[in-house]
């Protein structure tokens, strides 16, 4: 399986979660101080990618090898301000980040998915349905998520692929308490607990479980 953005505050739990259960896990890295913390383990592997470019995303897929899984756990958020006054490369650097990323690994990974009847797990966000003010960008990059997902059960469910999407609520993580530090921490979604709907989305208990958004 691929996790990307496995080195992330997010994507380690995600990794960490799947180890657990005996998966044997593809981790691309593109931030060498994220990848250099990673704990070592046996079944996992690091690859050094950009998965904004195919040429990247293919890359990860030929390390891998058999692809079963694949997690799209890259991200980013910025606030980016009102649209009448935002900054629009703050558009430019979600747009790669969240959305970008999601569609090279996955049209690199679809023959390996297809083979195995595997599983695709996108990672969007309840702001990309209850769009606050202030945060356009961001929204609007989750809320490409939300469409990618559905239209990507739409393209692979008849080679059995099961894409789905997790939907928290603000994740609590280092970065999103430094950039929102006025907030109420306690209201926010633990990685860990996403990370556990994951791993069920992967299983065999969720086999009936396509083109869904789940909250968490």
């Amino acid at each position: 399986m691929i996790v990307t953005g496995g080195t992330g505050a997010l994507g380690r739990r995600v990794v960490e979660a799947f180890l657990r259960e005996g998966a044997r896990v593809t981790v691309p890295w593109f931030v060498e101080a994220e990848a250099e913390a990673m704990p070592s383990h046996d079944a996992m592997v690091l690859v050094e990618a950009d998965l904004t470019e195919p040429d990247g995303a293919a890359a990860v897929v030929e390390t891998a090898g058999s692809v079963d899984v694949l997690v799209n756990g890259v991200g980013g958020f910025a606030a980016g301000g009102p649209v009448s006054d935002g900054d629009i490369e703050i558009w430019d650097r979600l747009y790669r980040m969240n959305v970008r990323t999601a569609v090279c690994m996955t049209g690199a990974a679809a023959k390996a998915l297809s083979a195995h009847g595997g599983a695709v797990i996108n990672v969007a966000s309840q702001a990309a349905l209850d769009c606050p003010a202030g945060i356009a960008a961001y929204s609007a990059s989750k809320a490409a998520i939300v469409a990618l997902t559905r239209s990507l059960h739409a393209e692979m469910a008849a080679s059995g692929v099961r894409v789905n999407a997790v939907v928290p609520t603000t994740i609590d993580t280092p970065a999103n308490r430094a950039a929102m530090p006025d907030a109420d921490f306690s209201d926010w979604t633990l990685p860990e607990e996403i990370a556990r709907v994951m791993v069920w989305l992967a299983s065999d208990s969720a086999r009936t479980v396509a083109g869904g958004l789940i909250p968490v």
